[in-house]
């Protein structure tokens, strides 16, 4: 039977080195040989792109022994889609995707695939086991993303493509041996042991053999194998050819992270003088432990100078990752933080995002080969989001709003800007441009998916009291923008959680003077909110709370209490009242009590945790009129209309009850 499925596919290798049906893709010249101009047509009839447009096509070719991606342009015409590309030289084989209105077509179990011929008519070399390896599950993380699920072939047809590709092109042994073994492996087992020792045999035996290559052989002996001693002595080989290479530099990487801490300045000198910071960059061995060590060099020193120099000659050659976290870290929540001044802030957020952006055209990375220049473009300011919208929020406080609108609309249209806080930062830079029509939008976005804040509200307010001369019935209109069916399913969510839990009793000191006592409460709603000044979230939390607070302003049977509880600095009470009235908020504060056994700031906190169950701030429950808990959050969704919607809800069911 495999024999027979292997001759129709040989077969059928033979007759057309197109691998898809001329029905939906049809190539001109038909065989298509590295260095022609290819015509390109693809009929969207019966595919998940019928009737879209514009459709978008993305080219995926192998070459000289790597991955290239690349954007192409189509051209509507009057059955489908044209258009023209250049074929590189070395071009093996080629796969094809198209897109349109955000529904990709990768051409189902047949692909939009073709092998690339010779100038004397044989399939290119690594032709033959690409087509296999592309849809082969064992593959899967190292090829690109190109090919539907329904496309996997099972191990033993990938093992009858890579014996093709070695009878037809014996060339192609060296360069696919690090996945020629791991097929035998897979196929053979342990009886293929014998093979692995020739192909690692062979390997050695080329005196130009690179360092990756003997770091595969050295691999294959210790992973596959068994043999430590032959590991080893590959690793000799390695050290002695390679003495400034990757597994020298690994090494290395590995000491800094291991090391105490007064060795890491000596350490980090000799790291950069024998391997230069972005030498090695796409270098992907030991990459997580590099990340760390980059960016615990910058934090060591940011923390013993106080100052953000260091960046200056950091943010260069530092991975994308780090300059994200940088930007996150050491500018945006140091900023918040008070540990480092408005100025400084501002200034490093300017050139770290300068740099995020250039990833923007500078590919580096695991796989970043498998991205087209557009896919990449958009897969970099994804991760952009946070630096550019802080960035902007910087810039709002600075008072260069027109400059801070040119950040957000790089990423507006990425996921992560249709949070709330994006939505808020956006539409009131928007206002500050005379973009009151399009801030309107935004704010109107951000109610129908009900992420508003207090600022996207009042964008709202404003523009209904111009209309209608007052605010009279606006808080009707805006509870109408939001969406019913989102809104059911979030209170049936909401209801499903209620419990019965005895509320811990507590009498704790009120920010406004005087005590708080929970056995007093008797006959009221209490909400209770556990934070603290140094949790981002819970800070992130409080307008949504504040908003929540208002609407129950008036109604003496309804009381909120934020608990600031795990306090760590000598001042806190303090600094909870500059940062309450710096941000404007009405709250009561309580502070909680120490533990008489750690003598932390968290008494009343442990309680709740002992008798809940849960840990982490910021954490919310709601006790009804009787003492008991019957509801608890934990976390902040980022939605502060969508927190206060929540507090009211499960109010106005405990009152329901009575």
């Amino acid at each position: 039977m495999i024999k027979a499925i292997w001759n129709i596919i040989i077969g059928a290798c033979f007759m057309c080195p197109a691998l898809t049906s001329a029905q939906y893709v049809r190539f001109t010249p038909e065989f298509t040989r590295p260095g022609d101009s290819v015509t390109l047509f693809y009929n969207p009839t019966n595919t998940p792109l019928q009737g879209l447009a514009p459709v978008q096509g993305r080219m995926y070719t192998f070459a000289n022994n790597e991955w290239q991606a690349r954007d192409l342009t189509m051209q509507m015409v009057d059955s489908g889609w044209v258009t023209k590309f250049y074929l590189p030289e070395g071009s093996a084989f080629s796969v094809f995707n198209f897109e349109a209105n955000g529904i990709v077509d990768k051409g189902g179990k047949m692909t939009y695939a073709t092998m690339h011929t010779a100038k004397d008519g044989r399939i290119m070399a690594q032709g033959y086991t690409t087509w296999g390896f592309l849809r082969s599950p064992m593959f899967r993380s190292e090829m690109p993303p190109v090919v539907d699920s329904s496309a996997m072939i099972a191990k033993e047809v990938t093992m009858m493509w890579l014996k093709n590709e070695i009878l037809h092109h014996p060339e192609s042994r060296r360069p696919l041996y690090p996945y020629a073994i791991r097929v035998v492996r897979e196929v053979r087992g342990k009886d293929g042991d014998s093979i692995i020792l020739r192909e690692n045999k062979f390997i050695l035996s080329q005196p130009d053999a690179t360092e990756q290559e003997l770091i595969q052989v050295r691999d294959a002996y210790q992973s596959m194998l068994g043999d430590k001693q032959h590991a080893d002595s590959v690793d000799q080989l390695i050290a002695a050819r390679f003495p400034n290479g990757i597994a020298a530099r690994d090494i290395m990487i590995k000491k800094l992270f291991l090391a105490k801490p007064e060795q890491r300045d000596v350490l980090w000198q000799e790291f950069t003088q024998r391997f230069p910071l972005g030498k090695l960059s796409n270098t992907e061995t030991e990459k997580m432990y590099y990340g760390k060590v980059y960016r615990g060099r910058v934090y060591e020193a940011v923390g013993k100078t106080k100052n953000l120099s260091i960046l200056d000659s950091m943010m260069a050659p530092a991975p994308f990752v780090a300059l994200t976290e940088f930007h996150r870290l050491l500018v945006m929540n140091a900023w918040e933080h008070d540990q480092v001044g408005f100025d400084e802030a501002l200034e490093y957020s300017g050139k770290l995002v300068k740099y995020i952006e250039a990833y923007t055209t500078k590919r580096e990375g695991e796989n970043s080969n498998f991205y087209t220049p557009l896919q990449w473009k958009q897969y970099i300011l994804s991760l952009s989001v946070p630096a550019f919208k802080g960035h902007a929020v910087l810039l709002h406080k600075a008072g260069k709003d027109r400059e801070a609108l040119t950040w957000l609309e790089k990423v507006k249209d990425q996921p992560d800007a249709k949070r709330a806080d994006f939505l808020d930062i956006y539409a009131q830079v928007l206002m500050k441009n005379n973009r009151q029509r399009d801030a309107q939008d935004v704010a109107e976005a951000a109610a129908r998916t009900n992420k508003a804040t207090p600022a996207t509200i009042e964008i709202l307010k404003s523009a209904y009291v111009k209309k209608h001369g007052n605010d009279k019935g606006f808080d009707s209109y805006f509870e109408s923008m939001k969406n019913t069916d989102d809104l059911n399913k979030e209170r049936e969510a909401l209801k499903a959680q209620l419990i019965r839990r005895d509320a811990p009793e507590f009498r704790l000191e009120q920010m406004s003077g005087g005590e708080a006592i929970l056995s007093r409460l008797k006959g009221k709603i209490v909400v209770l909110d556990f934070w603290a000044t140094w949790c981002g979230p819970c800070k992130e939390a409080l307008p949504g709370m504040q908003m929540a607070v208002n609407k129950y302003k008036n109604d003496k049977d309804v009381q909120f209490y934020f608990i600031a509880t795990q306090e760590t600095k000598p001042d806190y009470k303090q600094a909870i009242k500059e940062f309450m009235q710096s941000k404007g908020y009405h709250l009561s504060v309580l502070f909680d009590a120490k533990d008489k056994n750690t003598g932390k700031l968290d008494a009343t906190y442990n309680k709740y945790v002992k008798a809940m169950g849960f840990s982490g701030i910021p954490a919310k429950f709601i006790i009804d009129q009787h003492g008991v808990i019957r509801w608890m959050g934990s976390g902040y969704k980022g939605s502060p209309s969508g927190l206060a919607d929540e507090i009211s809800y499960i109010v106005e069911l405990l009152k329901k009850e009575g």
